[in-house]
């Protein structure tokens, strides 16, 4: 949903089901400037909340984007269908010619990153600062 300020923002809260766990995720993109998108994720992106991430994820890397960086500092779980988001954040940055990078990368993304080996394929910075420093 668009919020004013450029800032949109997607949420997942689903209902609890049969004794299932509910998973919350959130997902909130700013325009730092133009062509230059930051999409702050938090929570749990797992099976129940990976279809609000790959939401976040298309609407920002896409024309006319240029940079996009995907804040996930405040990720507590990231499951292997979250890894799956973050390989089509980078693929669909390829197809458009836009920078990539993860920022604030903790233990929660860290290990499937690493596990997997996927954590060689992304540019991945300490800060938002450290990330538009380096550009």
């Amino acid at each position: 949903m668009a919020l004013p300020g450029g800032e949109t923002r997607v949420t997942s809260i689903p209902e609890p089901r049969d004794g299932m766990i509910k998973t919350t995720f959130d997902a909130v993109t700013d325009e730092l400037e133009p062509g230059v998108l930051l999409i702050r994720m938090s929570g749990e992106i797992d099976i129940a909340s990976t279809e609000f991430a790959a939401e976040a994820i298309r609407a920002a890397v896409a024309p006319p984007a240029r940079l996009v960086l995907i804040d996930v500092s405040a990720v507590t779980f990231c499951s292997s269908a979250g890894l799956g988001n973050l390989v089509e954040a980078r693929n669909l940055a390829g197809r458009h010619n836009i920078t990539l990078a993860l920022v604030g990368v903790g233990r929660p993304v860290d290990r499937p990153l690493t596990v997997t080996g996927l954590g060689g394929q992304f540019r991945i910075y300490g800060t938002v600062t450290e990330a538009l420093a380096d550009r």
